[in-house]
């Protein structure tokens, strides 16, 4: 057996081919901010700094991150996503409840690396997306990484997910 190393490079090649093909999946809209249901994972830090908040593969289908007052909340349909089939996500990103300006950006990442990235959207409050899963996806243990911005802040959501057929 390969060192841990050397076993990953063709796999990680391979992973980041059937990635890039997501950049083409997915619509999306935007709409008015609403409040969050509790979250299942939450992370504080100050203001200026980034933080990660991430969510195992359970039955959870949401994660938080609170910096410097702003809350980011995703809520996706299932850390099972199915082949060409919807996968919605959904993002709440507020201030003592209200809706404020922000961003967010997909990553997606095999272990701790990142493979791709994907979209970039401007919002305020709330923002809906919807896409598909490639079947070059299925069997990889993979982590969706929404990337949101508001202001001088920066969170990074992470939601584990295995693709299935």
């Amino acid at each position: 057996m390969a060192e841990h190393g050397r076993k990953h490079p063709r796999l990680l090649v391979l992973s980041t081919a059937c990635l890039l093909a997501l950049s083409a999946c997915g619509g999306s809209s935007g709409g008015k901010s609403t409040q969050s249901s509790s979250p299942t994972s939450t992370a504080s830090a100050p203001a200026a700094a980034t933080v990660t908040a991430t969510t195992p593969a359970s039955s959870a289908t949401a994660i938080s991150a609170v910096v410097g007052g702003v809350t980011a909340t995703m809520h996706a349909g299932t850390h099972r996503p199915k082949v060409n089939q919807p996968w919605p996500i959904h993002f709440i990103v507020s201030r003592e409840g209200h809706p404020v300006g922000a961003s967010v950006a997909y990553e997606y990442l095999l272990g701790s690396q990142v493979v791709a990235h994907r979209s970039h959207y401007t919002f305020t409050g709330h923002f809906s997306d919807v896409f598909m899963w490639p079947s070059s996806a299925v069997g990889y243990p993979l982590t969706f990484r929404a990337v949101i911005v508001s202001g001088t802040i920066t969170m990074n959501l992470d939601y584990k997910v295995q693709v299935v057929a």
